[in-house]
């Protein structure tokens, strides 16, 4: 397999979304991926370059090379974006399917056990700017329906296999070394964010937290001892795809692991 060196790509600021799009979405075969999002996120990890898809032109593939050195922090204008998008909507009729509430015209939702209000295009609390864009995204998406009750691993929801090696390091991993180093302390914190103990599971250590009031997640903790080391799962409603994608929710799980460390 070649891997491509000529240009150092920045994960955080391109996600494989965006190159699959500019790909011909054919899942032709005719490069080493077995898909064109494969292909994607090998491109973004550095192990092909864009000239091994047979398939793509020269526009599409200039489009992808402006994306990467645009020095234009994209994480600002995609900030602009989706306020500019949600100014149009008519938030409080989809305040109800969001889990929030909606008067005088400002939106409050929960979140990471806080309470967050968006008035306009204004958030009123201190946020970090990727906590502005999981709230934004989340209610631009609206997402609609009931939560199936089913727990999931990350790989099984839909296009959960393309980020579910990231979640398991990214927020699965940092969990147990949380819980191995201070155990007591981050019981403490998931209590103070809302978070519910259940049973039924192969652990005492279990608990059930609306990280958004649509998204519940199922966080499982084992301590470890000399035989095993501290484990974490963290499994999400089989819905979730419905509230945020992929990408969204391997970022609100790190944002939760963020909260947690804090």
């Amino acid at each position: 397999m070649t891997v491509c060196r000529s240009r150092t790509i920045d994960r955080k600021r391109m996600q494989p979304l965006n190159v699959y799009k500019k790909l011909p979405q054919k899942n032709c075969g005719k490069c080493s991926a077995a898909t064109c999002m494969a292909f994607a996120v090998q491109f973004l990890r550095r192990m092909v370059p864009l000239t091994e898809c047979p398939e793509l032109h020269d526009a599409a593939r200039e489009e992808i090379a402006a994306m990467l050195s645009d020095t234009v922090d994209w994480k600002e204008r995609r900030l602009k974006e989706l306020l500019e998008e949600i100014l149009r909507m008519d938030i409080s009729i989809r305040a109800e399917d969001l889990g929030a509430q909606f008067k005088d015209g400002s939106l409050r939702l929960r979140y990471l056990g806080r309470d967050i209000h968006l008035d306009n295009s204004t958030f009123r609390e201190d946020l970090e700017i990727w906590d502005k864009l999981l709230l934004l995204l989340y209610i631009k998406q609206s997402g609609q329906g009931p939560l199936a009750g089913r727990w999931v691993a990350f790989r099984d929801l839909k296009d959960g296999m393309i980020r579910s090696e990231a979640f398991h390091d990214e927020c699965e991993i940092p969990m147990a070394e949380l819980f191995k180093s201070g155990g007591k302390e981050l019981i403490k914190k998931l209590d103070a964010m809302g978070a519910d103990r259940v049973s039924g599971f192969s652990t005492e250590n279990a608990y059930v937290l609306n990280v958004l009031p649509r998204i519940p997640v199922l966080i499982l903790l084992w301590p470890g001892d000399d035989d095993f080391a501290a484990d974490c799962k963290i499994l999400l409603d089989s819905t979730a795809t419905v509230f945020l994608d992929v990408e969204a929710l391997l970022y609100l799980g790190i944002a939760l692991v963020r909260a947690l460390k804090d």
